[in-house]
């Protein structure tokens, strides 16, 4: 059996078939960036809605079981607690604490507790000079054998911090 090949089938038999993988591709890439949205970090506010990092209300699928940031407020806009937020995550990191709650009280204080519940305390007023303190002690030889089976930390005091033990 003599087969001949036919070179205009040939071209337009290629051309179909890559085209149906660009096609393919392309449809790949916005599953992609629909992934890529769904990176983008999202707050509970006072435990009713969800904010995005920008600090806009957006909605959720009821599928969508996310284990979120709980932020709380009496008063003080989303966006500058959410800057708190990563101020604050940045230091707690170089310990490997992450945030689970925030809470913002009226008079200015600001409670932290983290996924393995410790306790943070800032005042909202004094919080480059309080994070500058934490990050120093966070970096010095004694933070080590300090930290050991804590359970508190309080920054609200001048130049200082309080550790509370269990």
């Amino acid at each position: 059996m003599n087969i001949k090949l036919n070179p205009k089938i040939f071209f337009l038999f290629s051309f179909v078939l890559l085209s149906g993988f660009a096609i393919a591709s392309s449809i790949d890439g916005l599953n992609f960036k629909d992934s890529e949205l769904t990176k983008i970090p999202y707050f509970y506010l006072n435990d009713d809605e969800v904010i995005s990092q920008n600090g806009k209300s957006i909605l959720l699928n009821d599928n969508d079981s996310l284990s979120l940031v709980n932020l709380s407020t009496a008063g003080k806009e989303p966006l500058g607690l959410i800057s708190n937020y990563y101020a604050i995550q940045e230091v707690l990191l170089l310990k490997d604490l992450q945030i689970e709650e925030m809470e913002h009280k009226k008079f200015g204080q600001i409670k932290i507790q983290t996924t393995n519940k410790k306790f943070i305390k800032f005042q909202d007023f004094q919080l480059p000079d309080q994070l500058r303190t934490l990050k120093l002690f966070f970096q010095s030889k004694d933070s080590q054998n300090l930290l050991k089976n804590f359970k508190t930390i309080d920054l609200r005091h001048k130049d200082k911090l309080a550790i509370g033990y269990y």
